[in-house]
């Protein structure tokens, strides 16, 4: 079995130097070979909610003088240590090794942080985020969400409401009107906003609620597409053929199309959802 890739912090004392570099160490050699060709990508990094595009830069050996393969930030962005500490609510100055698992996808090298180690620790803090992370259909439930829903002080004394309204919304769905239209699931919004999931506006053409966004368990606010269908099925229609390519959830009332769950697309069945608020309320 292959070693992990990791991340190593240098200079981690000097300001006048640049302060703290990121060295990629172990890369897989399929990685280290596309980065060579490449000379420069995106980085890609996994948080406990999903994908982002980090805005951080990997650069190859072959690129300067540094003779490192390496992930740079540029000063524009926050640093790969710096965004793993954020979205993972770590001490930043803590962190002296990261290991992920590594890959290459549509042209971004892809980082999942699999574990850290911090100064002065001998033991390892596992991460391996979720790879489905906001997926509740029946047999997955995120867990990010059903322990936010489990542990939140804040929204427990509105579950009972919040269920109440889904299971309404479910039991209308249940009759089958003829010309049901998909829009009707925005009804749900005032529930799933007091879980901590804003749909935003709902737009006539491309993806339904491109400003949706997520904040569960105190971790920061993520922000992420929505797309809106009666059922699941209905994602595998051909206008959806970029975004299934694309990091979005798909909020459905059923989830009868097991292969719209692939790449970086969600699935968040309202209906499994009423039973897992049936379940913690």
């Amino acid at each position: 079995m292959r070693a992990m890739a990791w991340i190593e912090q240098t200079k981690k004392g000097s300001r006048k130097s640049g302060g703290p570099q990121y060295y990629l160490q172990d890369l897989s050699a399929d990685t280290a070979i596309v980065l060579q060709s490449r000379g420069r990508c995106p980085v890609r990094l996994w948080t406990p909610y999903g994908v982002i595009d980090s805005g951080l830069e990997a650069v190859s050996r072959t690129v300067g003088k540094v003779g490192h393969d390496r992930v740079q930030s540029g000063g524009r962005v926050r640093s790969i240590a710096d965004q793993i500490a954020v979205g993972f609510r770590l001490k930043r100055g803590d962190i002296e090794r990261i290991e992920f698992d590594d890959s290459f996808e549509d042209g971004n090298l892809v980082i999942l942080p699999s574990y850290v180690k911090f100064f002065r620790q001998r033991a390892r803090r596992k991460l391996y985020p979720d790879r489905n992370p906001l997926t509740i259909v029946r047999g997955r439930h995120a867990t990010i969400l059903t322990e936010h829903l489990r542990a939140s002080s804040l929204i427990r004394p509105n579950l009972p409401w919040v269920r109440a309204q889904i299971e309404s919304i479910a039991a209308a769905h249940d009759r089958r009107a003829g010309d049901v239209d998909e829009r009707d699931l925005l009804r749900a919004s005032g529930a799933l906003s007091r879980i901590g999931i804003e749909l935003g506006m709902y737009r006539r053409k491309g993806i339904d609620c491109p400003d949706a966004s997520f904040e569960f368990a105190g971790l920061p606010r993520y922000c992420c597409p929505v797309e809106i269908e009666e059922r699941s099925s209905g994602f595998l229609a051909v206008h959806h053929r970029l975004h299934r390519r694309q990091r979005l959830v798909l909020l459905c009332m059923t989830h009868d199309a097991p292969e719209t769950l692939r790449g970086h697309v969600d699935v968040l069945e309202l209906r499994e959802l009423a039973r897992v608020l049936a379940e913690v309320a």
